[in-house]
Order: C-alpha cells, then structure tokens, then sequence
C-alpha cells in the first residue's frame, strides 16, 4: 500500500493501475460514489484538480488480505483525511473503501466553555517515506 501511494504522489498512474485488480471497485462513503474498475479508479485521481500533497500517516494490516491507511491531503493551504481500507486479493487491490474529511473549525456550540477542550495545532506529520526507489 506505501508502493500504492507513493505512484499516486509520483502521479504515476499507469504503474499504480497495475496494482490494481482490473474490476477492482474504490467506494467513497462521504460523497456516495463508486468507482468500478482499475481504469475508472485510477482515473478519478489522476484528474482530481492538481496542487496536492499526500502524507501516508499510519499504514495497518487488519486481518489476511486487508489493509487500513490514514492519510493527509494538504492542498492550497487546506488538510484533508482519508481512511481507506484495502482489500488484496493475489497480490492485488480488489476494493477500496475510503472515509473522507476536511479540516474545519468547530461548530459554534463547542467553541468555547468546555471543560478540557485544546485546539490542536496543525498536523505537520511527515508521516512514513513515499518516495520510490527509482526516485533516488
């Protein structure tokens, strides 16, 4: 899944379509779509508008041939969130279930006046290397 995301940030979708089973299926659950196969998926980001940065923050096996990542999507000074779960079947990416979010202000009712509430600063995690190896 690093390989995965690091072709993403490289934008080098051909290769990360490889990794792809060809009927693979990519779900986003925030915005109600899905995307059906390798092709469909891969496409969707590589025309996604341009300007961002990925940061692959954590990476879990969960069980045999299941995979969660937690990444960081920073674009044109906003963050964005995506969990995304991995279904691998013979060395290959058959679904992909990813739960999006945006970085926001509290609502107004939480803003003040809550016993141990802290904002937090802003995530600046490196997060693990996405760099390929052909990369140098």
């Amino acid at each position: 899944m690093q390989r995965f995301w690091a072709l993403y940030q490289a934008r080098r979708w051909g290769e990360a379509r490889e990794l792809l089973h060809p009927e693979a299926c990519c779900q986003w659950w925030a915005t109600g779509e899905r995307f059906v196969g390798a092709a469909a998926v891969v496409h969707v980001n590589e025309i996604y508008p341009e300007g961002w940065r990925l940061h692959l923050l954590a990476l879990h096996s969960l069980a045999p041939g299941q995979v969660l990542s937690l990444l960081r999507v920073d674009q044109e000074g906003r963050s964005f969130y995506a969990n995304s779960y991995f279904q691998l079947r013979g060395g290959r990416i058959t679904a992909l279930d990813e739960y999006w979010s945006d970085v926001q202000a509290p609502p107004t009712w939480r803003q003040s006046g809550l016993p141990g509430r802290e904002l937090l600063p802003p995530d600046r995690r490196a997060g693990l290397s996405l760099r390929l190896p052909e990369d140098g």
